[in-house]
């Protein structure tokens, strides 16, 4: 292939929600994206973005990535992912340094298919399927009744999603008529799904509402215990019928194996920005499939749709509608526009919305029962 990587650059975009949400602890008052772009010597520039979830990513990358990229054969990808991650063995297996180190690889390889002509589930050597697409909304709000929920969930049922997922209110006590709710608004067969955010202290605070969630048809309980709390996942793996899904915002290769391993959980949850990247999203769901487990992908369905087309294993793409006001990601492709310096993010955003999802008139919700992996008119993804 040749060429050359000249530069790593990174920033920071923050960008307004309607009104800010709380997942327990965690307060979002707005989202904010780092964009990476890697440039070539021959003026390609490849693209990525994802949640900075408040850390300093694009700092990150200029002073942990950048110094051992720049410069570089990009033949010698593997071996300079590698050095940079050698160089910052002291920032350890998991954290921020991943996030800044997956958005780069993303970046990368971006530019790498760009550079062969091919969009990247070809380029990774994968094939156009169909992959379910997951629709998430029912974030908590202060003033959220049932019928506000199940009007979210009407909303999301227009676009004839394969599943629906909602977010924990932190009480789980209260958590089971929302899902009740939910689940009197569905179609019996279609999966529900909940995300507790990390917040059970342990199995023993979520085992007796969790089991009264198993006669409401749960798809998954997802993330319900701290990343490292593999004892509290297995023993809910013990006492639970149903399934544990886990991962889309760790990474550690180690760490993700013993979560598959010791913490049984059902699904692995993906995330190429959070993980490390495409390179280890890859391993991952390799791994995965080694041990028979799909892997639910956690939004940015632009990128992840190319990665499932390459990950036969990938079962789910998720996806969040503009008008539930939980994400901002449609404000940042309608900004890339307008951007002086934006090159191939201008050219290729407006077209990077999977094909086979209907599309409001804005062109900025791309929503559907099924969601085509990847189309094959050569573009890439960021």
């Amino acid at each position: 292939m040749g060429g050359q990587l000249v530069s790593l650059e990174a920033f920071e975009v923050r960008l307004p929600l309607p009104r800010p949400l709380r997942l327990g602890a965690i307060r979002i008052p707005d989202r904010e994206y780092t964009i990476v772009r890697a440039r070539d010597d021959e003026g390609h520039v490849g693209s990525a973005y994802g949640l900075s979830r408040n850390a300093p990513l694009a700092a990150l990358v200029a002073r942990t990535v950048a110094p051992y990229w720049q410069s570089r054969a990009l033949d010698d990808h593997a071996l300079f992912y590698a050095h940079a991650v050698e160089a910052n063995v002291c920032l350890g297996p998991q954290g921020v340094f991943w996030r800044a180190l997956g958005l780069a690889d993303c970046a990368l390889y971006d530019l790498l298919a760009m550079r062969a002509g091919r969009p990247l589930y070809d380029y990774l050597g994968g094939a156009p399927r169909r992959v379910p697409a997951l629709s998430v909304g029912g974030y908590p709000s202060p003033h959220e009744t049932a019928a506000s929920l199940t009007a979210q969930v009407a909303l999301m049922l227009d676009d004839g999603p394969a599943g629906i997922k909602i977010a924990s209110c932190s009480d789980y006590a209260r958590d089971t008529p929302r899902l009740r709710a939910c689940r009197a608004a569905m179609p019996d067969a279609l999966p529900l799904m909940i995300d507790l955010h990390w917040g059970a202290r342990d199995a023993a605070a979520l085992l007796p509402e969790a089991r009264v969630w198993e006669g409401l048809r749960l798809g998954w309980i997802e993330d319900p215990v701290a990343f490292d709390d593999v004892e509290s996942m297995t023993q809910l793996a013990d006492q639970l019928a149903s399934p544990i899904a886990v991962g889309d915002e760790q990474s550690g290769h180690r760490h993700i194996l013993r979560l598959m391993d010791e913490g049984r959980i059902d699904v692995l949850r993906l995330d190429a920005t959070a993980c490390g990247g495409v390179r280890a999203f890859m391993a991952l769901a390799n791994a995965a499939a080694e041990r028979g487990l799909p892997v639910s992908c956690h939004v940015f369905h632009h990128l992840h749709a190319h990665l499932a087309a390459a990950a036969p294993n990938v079962a789910w793409v998720e996806y969040m509608r503009p008008e539930l006001g939980i994400e901002s990601i449609h404000l940042l492709w309608a900004m890339t526009h307008a951007l002086p310096t934006a090159g191939s993010w201008r050219r290729r955003l407006p077209a990077l919305a999977t094909s086979g999802t209907r599309t409001r008139s804005s062109g900025t919700a791309a929503r559907a029962r099924i969601c085509r992996a990847a189309e094959g008119r050569g573009q890439r993804t960021s």
